[in-house]
Order: C-alpha cells, then sequence, then structure tokens
C-alpha cells in the first residue's frame, strides 16, 4: 500500500527536513510513502546535496529569491515558484540504478498523463551534467538527462534520489502550468508510484505529530543554518 501524506504548509527548510525524517523514521521503514509539498511563503529554491554554494546564492539574488538551502538529494538548482514538488520514499533491494527508476517511473507518470489528454516527451539523451564541489551551478531544469518528461522540448519534470540504506528517498518537481495544487496531477503522479512498487494507493494520511516536531527541530539545526547551506 502506498500512502498519500498530508501535511500543513511548510517553508522550504521543514520541507527538507520532513523528507529526512520521514525516509529515517523507525516506524515508518516498511512503509511506501507519497508527499505532495503544501508550500508555505512566497518563490523559494532547493540545490542539490554536492552543489556549490556560492555559485547558487550568486544565482539566487540575481532573481530575488531569499529562501533556499541545500537538498539531502542530489541534482542542481531547482526554483520553486509555481511548481508541484513532491517526495517519494520506499523500499529498494540491491544496486541502486537510477538511470532505470528514472525510466520506469517517469514512463508510468507519462502514461498517466497520457491517459488525461496531456502529451509529454521522454528525454532518451545521455547528459554531461555533472554537479560537483566548486563547479559552476545550474538549473535542473535547463539540464535534463535521460527518462525527463519534456514538453515542446523544455523538461517539465526530473527528480533527484538519494538512498538511505535499503530506503530510497526521490524528491521531484513537475514544472507544468496549473501543475500546483492540482488534485488531478497529484492522483496521476501518486497511481504511477504505485504501479511502480505493484501497490494500490491510500489518501489523505495523516503525518504524525512527532515526526512533524522533529522535522521542525531538523529545519531550524539543520536546513536552515548556515553550515548545512553553504556545507560546499
Amino acid at each position: 500500500m502506498v500512502k498519500v501524506l498530508s501535511s500543513a504548509p511548510l517553508d522550504v527548510y521543514a520541507q527538507m527536513a520532513l523528507d529526512d525524517v520521514l525516509v529515517q523514521e523507525e516506524s515508518l521503514k516498511t512503509e511506501d510513502l507519497c508527499r505532495f509539498f503544501n508550500w508555505r511563503g512566497g518563490p523559494c529554491a532547493t540545490f542539490g546535496y554536492a552543489q556549490f554554494y556560492q555559485s547558487c546564492k550568486a544565482q539566487f539574488e540575481a532573481l530575488g529569491i531569499t529562501e533556499y538551502t541545500r537538498r539531502p538529494t542530489g541534482g542542481g538548482i531547482v526554483l520553486h515558484r509555481d511548481d508541484l514538488t513532491f517526495s517519494l520514499i520506499f523500499n529498494y533491494g540491491g544496486a541502486l540504478n537510477v538511470r532505470q527508476i528514472y525510466d520506469k517511473l517517469h514512463g508510468l507518470i507519462k502514461e498517466g498523463f497520457e491517459r488525461s489528454g496531456i502529451n509529454f516527451d521522454s528525454y532518451g539523451a545521455q547528459s554531461d551534467y555533472r554537479p560537483s564541489p566548486g563547479g559552476v551551478s545550474s538549473s535542473c531544469f535547463n539540464n535534463p538527462v535521460g527518462g525527463d518528461l519534456m514538453d515542446g522540448g523544455r523538461k517539465i519534470l526530473g527528480g533527484a534520489m538519494r538512498r538511505y540504506g535499503g530506503r530510497i528517498l526521490y524528491q521531484g518537481s513537475l514544472q507544468y502550468k496549473g501543475g500546483r495544487g492540482n488534485g488531478e496531477f497529484e492522483s496521476i503522479i501518486a497511481r504511477a508510484f504505485g504501479d511502480f512498487l505493484g501497490r494500490s494507493v491510500l489518501s489523505g494520511e495523516a503525518i504524525p505529530s512527532a515526526i512533524v516536531k522533529e522535522a521542525g527541530r531538523l529545519a531550524r539545526e539543520r536546513y536552515g543554518s548556515q553550515s548545512w547551506i553553504g556545507k560546499f
């Protein structure tokens, strides 16, 4: 069973912290979880774990974005203005084949949108984009990788992953008009995730208050701290 979690509106620091807590929470280790971010505040941004802070900071300042943090997952810069942001947490045995997961999961999402009358393309080429500490950071959505979804030559859906033991955290963003808060789009993604795992989907699960409280602490102590944001 995939449980679709609901939460109160959160800022960018608490969003990252909540995913971090959920993927490592012992009582949820057997659960498959899907969460659509309920954003609080104005435009913000996240950048991949290995990105170079000074490069990201310069770009955020140029865009007038003052709230941003480093993700626990990889990838480049993602601007969160009106995107549908989501995370998926699941168990995965064996070697982590990121491209294989992207191809299958994004392919199922693509099929779901097609059934609703919206057609996207899959990016089939390889990318030479390799974010690394000290390098020049750039937007994830200017650098499609294999398996990403495209619309008219523009990347509109991508994600980043990190493995925590046997658990996988996938953080995704759909940058398509009318995406944020769109219940139909959320259902398409949740059903695709269920199909990816061969599970049914249960919506409207509340996040336990103890987990929300721990995420608040982690948001203050890690994701909102300069030591984390400026790590590299």
